[in-house]
């Protein structure tokens, strides 16, 4: 008999008599299958696939994988049933043996499973395949009847039940497993969620005297319904007991809790391991009621990274179906449906290209989750909520006809229809945007020649998460259809570069302070502070006042551990100048408590070379100059080697250097052609610059993706406050020359307030004043004519030095000329002369 958890059995006494007003209790005895789908739901679905043609081909594909397993093992039961990972090693004679148990040890280190071997990869997708058959042909023998289907999978789930308790549950450090001892975890969300589901659909069959294979005994046998209970009973319980809660883990168990717990025959057990997906919270499980307060406004999102955030929220989606078909007057839809809106949001977050910004572990590319946008639509039908269904018809329908979505799924025969209206919708992408957890503030400014090229986007961002980066107040830019200034990712965890690079400071384009900006604290000792808005233009929401101008300006304190203790500020400026070109302002200011302090500007670039066009700029090899911490202590998950610039290679490094600067970041073995990014850096005292080559960037267009990363690092010697780095980017491509022709800086008593960039568009010739100040700051240059009380502004003049346009993002007053504007309460303004 497997081993159980202590404390399920005196929770079940605990609340077992609450729980019968909680559901709707029937006298009469439900048939089996009804997790997934119900015995009296079978004709329509028969009929549906015998009248749509997206019905009977996922139909028929299923048949013919299920008709060749079936093939397979009636040839030879119990050399099919023999090929599942036993360990005959072990155990008694004449009795099934355990499986080989998955786990992985680096060191002498018990680990979980995200770095397994090939060999213990194999395992778990050998187990993993056996019991994927198992439903399959579980799935027939519900369209068709056919015994010969269950009688698989149900020797399929014989073989599992009987070998499986030969094992113990592992306790290790409150996460082990059954099959995999130190991942109980994984082994839920591989093999657990899918044990109850071949009961579900076989368990008619075997109620009424369905034979299973043995292969011990070689022949037909019983099934042993009360063992399989157990199983069931201990999966459940893995993710009642085990785990640990305020994360996705909660959701990701989630799946195996509410199956097993619908595997119960006994309706009272069924009732009460289901309220710990309902209302009963543990040390190690959170309910649904606790997961939903991360969902506390409509189009609120899971507050992780992006491949989590809408996995999570589809897995709570298609529970909360699954529960309301079983019981539909809980009304979860209805309940709970903040997080039936949070789904499209990721379809927000995306360049001009279809990538996703990335913050944290969060991966470049994904899709819309259409599935999970079906079973939002149909529990929103279910409980009535209108304004859900007109929200996701017209999605799910335009996804299907642009061929983005197509029904695949066996659920899709159980839940979907084609009675969606034929409205199609499309996503209107704002302005500006932002991820309220991440500490994102995003800016874009698509084309009017609607090719992905011409656009021009930019976020700002930074803050502590289950997932998130120690990062700082971290940037990306695209240009020419790439994400050009691009965060570097990440690829498997707990290897040394994920640890000591991909989650730190160095791997992102930021700023590292007095070289000791970490994090520390919070999720596996990475916790920073959020970045925080000052000011934007345009506010979420709302109208932009200008089609060609936006910026933001937010902060931040980098203070964890004790030799950073910086204050920040940082102002982004997206300026477009022609359908076809454009350019971004960074101005980032810091400035430490501590003496002696030190700032580097980070900014990495996928490309092949970074080339400086200063012809006296000398630079030297330091190989040194970021070594001092690359043997420092590391401890897996809790201590790191900050700030993470040991990874840097190919160091050179320049002299002091005042004077502006101008350098070219060169992509050009693209498929689709050279692209560049162009940098004009203003030039102040006791500056230094390096070039380096930093690990790849992940995720990269090819062959970038497999190329290290040059990278510029400008260090300032002293506060860079009242003098901050300033850094102009200007993206172009191999057909086109940059635009801008020269960058000046602004300064009023010696201190830096501005830029005058002149630019040569292909239309026309632009001087432009760009003023960027702390907040209620003052800019007064009478040579100019210029006085401007505010945090942004652009004075653009045409070529002969008339008035061009006025743009106030944030301010109350500006004078050009003979030009005076106050603005009102809105603190924007925009006017063409």
């Amino acid at each position: 008999m497997p081993m159980k958890c202590n404390g399920l059995n005196q929770n079940i006494v605990l609340i077992g008599l609450v729980l019968l007003v909680t559901f709707k209790m029937t006298s009469q005895v439900k048939e089996r299958p009804f997790i997934l789908v119900t015995a009296d739901e079978r004709h329509q679905i028969l009929e549906k696939i015998e009248t749509q043609d997206w019905a009977n081909d996922i139909f028929t594909e299923l048949k013919e994988k299920a008709d060749f397993q079936v093939k397979t093992f009636y040839k030879n039961p119990k050399t099919y049933l023999e090929k599942l990972p036993f360990n005959w090693s072990e155990g008694n004679k004449n009795d099934f043996p355990p499986f080989y148990k998955t786990y992985h040890i680096e060191n002498g280190i018990q680990k979980n499973l995200d770095n397994a071997t090939d060999k213990e990869q194999k395992y778990m997708e050998l187990l993993d395949q056996y019991l994927q058959i198992a439903i399959d042909c579980g799935m027939m023998y519900y369209f068709t009847q056919d015994e010969k289907y269950a009688y698989l999978a149900s020797s399929i789930l014989y073989s599992f039940t009987k070998s499986v308790q030969k094992s113990e549950v592992s306790d290790w450090r409150g996460r082990g497993g059954w099959l995999f001892p130190y991942d109980g975890f994984r082994e839920v969300r591989v093999l657990g969620y899918k044990v109850p589901l071949v009961y579900d659909f076989t368990g008619s069959y075997l109620k009424k005297g369905g034979k299973s294979f043995d292969i011990i005994k070689n022949r037909k046998v019983d099934f042993p319904i009360n063992e399989l209970q157990d199983v069931c009973r201990t999966y459940a319980d893995i993710s009642i007991n085990y785990g640990h809660t305020g994360s996705n883990h909660s959701v990701l168990e989630s799946t195996s809790l509410v199956y097993n717990a619908l595997a119960m025959d006994d309706e009272k057990e069924r009732h009460t391991l289901l309220s710990y997906f309902l209302t009963e919270n543990t040390e190690n499980q959170d309910a649904i009621n606790v997961m939903y307060k991360k969902y506390k406004k409509k189009g609120d999102i899971w507050p992780e990274t992006s491949q989590y955030l809408n996995h999570s929220t589809a897995i709570l989606a298609k529970l909360l179906l699954v529960v309301n078909k079983y019981d539909p007057s809980l009304k979860l839809g209805e309940k709970y449906q903040n997080i039936l809106f949070a789904l499209p949001r990721l379809d927000y977050f995306v360049y001009p290209n279809n990538e996703i910004i990335r913050w944290g572990d969060g991966h470049r590319t994904s899709h819309a989750p259409y599935e999970a946008y079906e079973n939002a639509y149909i529990l929103s039908k279910m409980d009535g909520l209108e304004e859900l269904q007109h929200k996701y018809a017209p999605l799910i329908k335009g996804a299907m006809n642009s061929g983005k979505y197509n029904r695949k799924s066996p659920e899709a025969l159980f839940w979907y229809s084609d009675d969606m209206n034929q409205q199609v919708a499309k996503i209107d992408l704002p302005r500006t945007d932002r991820v309220y957890h991440a500490g994102i503030v995003l800016q874009r400014n698509l084309s009017s020649t609607n090719n992905p090229k011409d656009g021009l986007m930019c976020f700002v961002g930074g803050a502590h998460m289950v997932h998130g980066h120690a990062e700082g107040m971290n940037i990306e830019l695209y240009g020419e259809g790439q994400v050009l200034g691009a965060d570097h990712g990440r690829k498997r965890y707990g290897k040394d570069l994920h640890e000591n690079y991909s989650r730190l400071f160095a791997a992102h384009n930021t700023v590292i302070v007095n070289g000791s900006s970490q994090g520390e604290g919070g999720w596996v000792n990475l916790g920073i502070n959020s970045v925080e808005l000052i000011s934007m233009e345009p506010n979420l929401g709302e109208e932009a006042v200008s089609p060609f101008h936006s910026y933001s300006q937010t902060s931040f304190e980098d203070d964890k551990g004790e030799k950073a203790e910086a204050t920040q500020e940082r102002t982004l400026a997206l300026i477009r100048t022609s359908p076809t070109t454009g350019y971004y302002v960074d101005v980032f200011r810091s400035k430490s408590k501590l003496i002696n302090q030190y700032h580097d500007y980070l900014y990495h670039n996928i490309s092949d070379t970074l080339v400086f066009k200063n012809n006296d700029m000398v630079f030297k090899q330091t190989p040194y100059r970021y070594v001092a911490n690359a043997n420092g202590k590391w401890k897996q998950n809790k201590e790191y080697r900050n700030p993470g610039w040991h990874f840097f290679k190919n160091v050179w490094s320049s002299e002091t250097y005042d004077k502006d600067v101008k350098a070219t970041f060169k992509t050009e073995k693209l498929r689709t052609g050279s692209i560049f990014m162009q940098l004009h850096v203003l030039g102040f005292n006791n500056r230094e610059y390096t070039k380096v080559k930093a690990p790849t960037t992940f995720e990269s267009p090819k062959p970038y993706d497999s190329l290290p990363t040059p990278t510029l690092v400008i260090r300032n010697y002293g506060e860079t406050w009242k003098n901050p780095f300033v850094v102009v980017y200007e993206p172009f491509n191999e057909n086109e020359r940059a635009t801008i022709q020269s960058v000046e800086k602004l300064e009023e008593n010696g201190f830096y307030k501005g830029l005058k960039i002149i630019s040569h568009t292909p239309t026309e010739k632009l001087i432009q004043y760009v003023v960027t100040q702390s907040k209620n700051e003052i800019f007064q240059d009478e040579v100019l004519g210029i006085y401007f009380k505010g945090t942004f502004a652009i004075i653009s003049l045409k070529e002969n030095k008339s008035l061009h346009s006025i743009y106030i993002g944030n301010g109350d007053k500006l004078i050009y000329k003979n030009e005076t504007i106050v603005t009102d309460a809105s603190k924007t303004y925009y006017k063409t002369y």
